[in-house]
């Protein structure tokens, strides 16, 4: 992902506001792997493993960009503060399809919140559309409150929701065009069973050959390993939702190629009220 905030900025060098794609994410019980280092050394290799997982996650994201949408990810800002992401995309007067920049945008949270989770770190967060400033110096506007407050109050378990300006811009471009999307747009958002939608970011573990599975098996692991570690009564329910979530995509694609029943997890879960954007229906 671009590192540069420039887009936030006016011909002289002023912070100015423009109507983006916003997203803010944060890291699943940061503040619990901070306070529980008992040393210096403990703090410095947490440190150093979660620089390098957000590191190797903007990679991921980078490489699986198509060529054809190589300009859209040169034009975004980031800010990375404490355990959180904010970025913008903003397209007030570079025009071009909005709905296409946001699935974009959605495409590329999926790509890093896999990745994220690939290391051992679940995420959450919320996407939306509206105004933003996102420099070095300043972040401001209502967007990313918006964000923020979803993140907080709405978000709560390990994933990523759509805010009603973003799920209303998606929603009308998917029943405008819907037979001409391709798949991987169709199933990059789901719809929770609170009515939340949210980004479906194990389906970046698909690409033209087909599922992964090395990278869902990943994804149990570290499932699983999250578990083993957590012992607070209101954060273990977080990853049971990771575990319902990781079985229902498994059960979506217990057809695909390569598929195994190793790959679940020893839950049930297979009749659920997740529903991808082309099988939610109205």
């Amino acid at each position: 992902m671009a590192e540069s905030t420039t887009a936030y900025l006016d011909e002289a060098g002023r912070p100015q506001l423009r109507q983006s794609i916003v997203a803010f994410i944060d890291v699943l019980g940061f503040s619990e792997i901070s306070t529980s280092c008992r040393t210096m050394e403990d703090s410095q290799r947490v440190l150093d493993k979660i620089a390098a997982a957000i590191d190797d996650s903007r990679d991921f994201v980078r490489q699986r960009i198509p060529d054809g949408e190589s300009a859209l990810g040169r034009r975004w800002a980031t800010k990375f503060f404490s355990d959180n992401l904010a970025f913008g995309y903003p397209f007030d007067d570079e025009s071009g399809d909005h709905a296409s920049t946001a699935w974009f945008i959605i495409r590329c949270s999926q790509r890093y919140q896999l990745k994220m989770t690939m290391n051992g770190f679940f995420v959450r967060g919320a996407l939306t559309d509206g105004p933003v400033c996102l420099t070095d110096e300043i972040i401001f506007g209502s967007a990313l409150i918006e964000c923020y407050q979803l993140e907080s109050k709405a978000s709560i378990v390990p994933r990523i929701v759509l805010a009603e300006p973003l799920v209303e811009l998606v929603m009308k471009s998917y029943r405008a065009s819907a037979d001409r999307l391709e798949p991987a747009v169709e199933q990059a958002i789901c719809r929770d069973v609170d009515g939340w939608w949210f980004v479906n970011y194990l389906d970046a573990a698909q690409d033209a050959r087909g599922i992964q599975w090395d990278l869902v098996e990943q994804h149990k692991t570290s499932i699983l390993d999250s578990l083993s570690h957590t012992t607070r009564h209101d954060v273990l329910p977080k990853y049971g939702w990771a575990c319902r979530y990781h079985n229902v995509f498994c059960h979506w694609h217990r057809d695909d190629p390569g598929y195994d029943d190793s790959y679940r997890i020893s839950r049930v879960d297979e009749q659920s009220t997740i529903y991808r954007l082309n099988d939610a229906g109205s």
